[in-house]
């Protein structure tokens, strides 16, 4: 197992690779097969597929954890119940590279989701910086330079009244899949887009009739 000390930006310039029955990730500084994450955890959702973490280290990124593993989901679980927007919680996040439409982090190791206290979230990103220069330092130019280059996206910020509307609009009497929603969105904007309507969910704007079927409330 290779782990790599990632920030969510890292995960926008890398290239999911799969070797055999192994699922890896090209990123600038080398190949892993498991990401380190951590952020502030900014939302929180359950889902049939397991719990909804949203993280934020001045990107966010949404994971779902636990699928397969039951004590992961566990611990998971815990933190979903225990949180409330507002609060300062850090989470540190080890998981494993998939790509179909997109990358998805599969978080499914033991520990594979903890909380953490805000100094070792600074020393995780202190440490990841400092990595982060050596390997880039070790490799040399030619190496970095082989990654294929993305140029960065300007991310449309949706309002509320605009996902609202997109909801209606997309609503023909019985509510939409949020992953039908999620599909006419830009990648770029999708995680916080879904992040809002779980939000807008929360506060009673929008409801369930079906689990993840959602429909404006008028």
């Amino acid at each position: 197992m290779r782990v790599l000390f990632l920030s969510v930006k890292d995960l926008e310039k890398s290239e999911y690779l799969r070797e055999g029955n192994k699922n890896l990730l090209k990123t600038e500084i080398g190949i892993c097969d498991t990401i380190a994450l951590c952020g502030r955890l900014i939302s929180a959702r359950h889902t049939e597929y397991g719990p909804r973490l949203w993280i934020n280290d001045n990107d966010t990124i949404a994971v779902t954890v636990g699928t397969f593993n039951k004590d992961v989901r566990r611990d998971a679980e815990k933190i979903l119940r225990e949180f409330k927007h507002g609060d300062e919680k850090y989470i540190l996040i080890y998981g494993n590279p998939y790509e179909t439409d997109r990358l998805y982090i599969n978080v499914n190791h033991p520990n594979g989701v903890l909380l953490v206290s805000r100094e070792t979230f600074e020393r995780f990103h202190s440490i990841r910086k400092s990595a982060r220069e050596h390997l880039l330092k070790k490799s040399g130019v030619a190496k970095v330079e082989s990654i294929k280059e993305k140029k960065p996206t300007k991310i449309k910020e949706f309002s509320d009244q605009e996902i609202i509307g997109l909801i209606k609009s997309k609503d023909s009497g019985s509510g939409i899949p949020i992953d039908e929603i999620l599909k006419t969105i830009p990648q770029p904007s999708r995680d916080s887009v879904e992040s809002r309507i779980y939000e807008l969910l929360d506060s009673g704007v929008l409801f369930e009739p079906r689990a993840g079927i959602v429909k404006v409330i008028e």
